[in-house]
């Protein structure tokens, strides 16, 4: 049964109808943290009674949050607990990855997990990555666990997230094949190394792509994050299209991915594209 339904069932007796369908069809789970994203303001009296509903009914859940926004280029959500110990650090895994975040200080997507899985089938042995907007590690990180040939540079220039990076480098045992650096990806980027340039950050500048086909050898692949309206998401085309003529590469390949749905008029998209030098 959907939370929601089984929510709704619990509360019938508590809450006027009007209001039990506004309770959220779903919340994220970040390790043992329940994250809700902006409960309906209708709900505000209510938000305590559900959220501890929720750890009753979810056995891995020992935290309830809500997420209102995400401020800045350093990712720092807007957090307000409203159940459950009173920690907002947990220890999340996938991909026989450990992340140790703070999601009050950084964001991490578990909605992203798909494109994890991706890049772990997609990156062949012996690559080097750049990812040039490395977070905790949030898409690198599985890379170099499970993919123990690669190497990875992974370029942070929040102090918080960088200090998360390094030390969930150590707690999966990459230090040999993962190369932290802190600073702003538009100076700190290694040149003329990588095979794949990772650019996981929406708002992208052209500074930022110009220094990720710097980073490539001769030739290889860049993943460009963008959230797009729906049905118009081959207009960042353009984007890459002008970029060619100012830097003077070939455009071998484009391929544009779905990620996930980001608001109710976005989706979040991945542009594959695959450059010669």
């Amino acid at each position: 049964m959907k939370i929601k339904k089984r929510l709704q069932e619990l509360l019938s007796n508590k809450l006027d109808a009007h209001l039990l369908d506004k309770i959220p069809s779903g919340y994220s789970i970040i390790g043992d943290i329940a994250i809700f994203h902006h409960i309906n303001s209708q709900l505000n009296d209510s938000k305590g009674l559900i959220a501890n509903l929720v750890i009753e009914l979810d056995p891995k859940v020992n935290v309830v949050v809500e997420q209102l926004r995400t401020e800045t280029e350093f990712r720092k959500p807007e957090i307000i607990h409203l159940a459950g110990e009173k920690r907002t650090e947990t220890l999340h895994q996938e991909y026989k990855t450990r992340f140790k975040v703070d999601i009050s200080k950084i964001t991490f997507s578990p909605g992203n997990k798909g494109e994890r899985g991706h890049l772990i089938k997609t990156v062949k042995n012996n690559e080097i990555i750049c990812d040039m907007f490395a977070c905790v590690g949030n898409l690198s990180l599985p890379l170099a666990v499970n993919i123990q040939t690669v190497k990875v540079y992974g370029i942070e220039i929040n102090q918080n997230a960088f200090s998360y990076l390094k030390e969930n480098i150590l707690l999966n045992k990459v230090e040999k094949n993962y190369y932290p650096i802190f600073g702003d990806n538009r100076k700190e980027t290694p040149r003329n190394i990588a095979d794949r340039v990772l650019m996981g950050y929406f708002n992208i500048d052209d500074i930022q792509f110009s220094r990720a086909v710097e980073a490539l050898s001769s030739e290889g692949w860049i993943h460009y994050h963008y959230t797009a309206i729906r049905n118009l998401e081959e207009e960042i085309e353009d984007i890459f299209i002008r970029m060619k003529s100012e830097l003077e590469f070939k455009l071998e390949n484009l391929v544009i991915r779905r990620i996930k749905k980001f608001s109710p008029r976005l989706n979040h998209y991945c542009a594959d594209i695959k450059i010669a030098k």
